[in-house]
């Protein structure tokens, strides 16, 4: 008893200590506050294009599947390529993994990178492109 005595009487005694030592630092001076706001949404440059008509049908056509390297999204798209090749006639498959493993990226970064895979993938001449993400 008598040491818990003691010791909250030494705790007394240096908390008080530090209060006359190191004043209050929490009443200060009131100051005008200047803030910048800042759009998080980057500065885009979009730039007009032509889309391609949706074909009428896809036989005789030739698909590009695109995968961009993320978990399983191959996998899927050999699924779709081979759901497609036995529902429609004449269908052609490219997988832009295999011709092109350059396209391969999960995370393009810029819009720059974004148009080199779109050039990449243009060279094969695919009617239509599906691309999975699989994340």
């Amino acid at each position: 008893m008598k040491k818990r005595f003691l010791g909250r009487a030494a705790l007394f005694i240096i908390s008080f200590f530090c209060l006359l030592v190191f004043p209050f630092t929490t009443q200060t001076k009131e100051e005008k506050q200047n803030w910048e706001i800042l759009n998080p949404e980057g500065v885009i440059k979009i730039e007009a294009m032509k889309i391609n008509s949706h074909p009428s049908t896809l036989e005789g056509k030739t698909i590009m599947l695109r995968w961009n390297g993320k978990h399983n999204g191959d996998k899927f798209l050999e699924r779709v390529g081979e759901l497609l090749k036995e529902k429609v006639k004449d269908v052609k498959m490219i997988k832009s993994w295999e011709v092109a493993p350059e396209t391969v990226d999960p995370i393009a970064g810029s819009q720059e990178r974004s148009q080199e895979f779109a050039k990449a993938i243009a060279k094969f001449k695919p009617d239509l492109v599906i691309g999975a993400q699989s994340d």
